[in-house]
């Protein structure tokens, strides 16, 4: 019986990194009609994910060709404008990293709230993925503006810091 149930355990975890493991980073793509940008939605929004769930230092040659990827896509997609601001750029000076995951999580969301989208909300959700990678990537840089944004996370204040004072 506990073989059985070790068995099960072990089939559950490889299934599970599997099917984390499971991204191919869209090639050969052409990305000149809305309907090309609309076809690779779904991709933007998995590649958003991968590049999330993946360390900075993992699969690099992957990583490029993800973050090469996103960035076609956003220069050219006319449904979805990512605007970067001053503080978005503050933010990643120390983490350049941090731009891809504030652009595709910025992205993400617009493609998943295209009725209902919110500036504001997109750029929490964005936000909140940059902290969220910051404190789990063991290669980050200590940078004060990033510990400034994750305190004001903390304290709940993120949405109105965001409303007022995110230019």
């Amino acid at each position: 019986m506990k073989q059985l149930l070790l068995l099960i355990l072990i089939t559950i975890t490889f299934s599970f990194t599997a099917k984390a493991q499971k991204f191919d980073v869209p090639m050969h793509y052409v990305l000149q009609t809305d309907a090309d940008f609309e076809m690779y939605e779904p991709q933007v929004i998995s590649t958003a994910d991968w590049l999330q769930q993946t360390g900075w230092k993992d699969k690099r040659e992957k990583r490029q060709a993800a973050r090469l990827f996103i960035l076609a896509w956003i220069q050219g997609a006319h449904n979805v404008k990512v605007s970067v601001n001053k503080t978005v750029d503050a933010l990643c000076d120390k983490n350049p990293e941090l731009m891809f995951t504030y652009t595709s999580q910025y992205a993400k969301f617009a493609l998943q709230h295209k009725t209902d989208f919110d500036r504001n909300a997109a750029n929490l959700f964005a936000l909140r993925a940059m902290i969220a990678k910051y404190n789990v990537e063991p290669s980050h840089q200590t940078d004060p503006e990033v510990e400034k944004i994750i305190e004001i996370n903390k304290e709940g204040n993120l949405a109105s810091w965001i409303a007022t004072d995110f230019k």
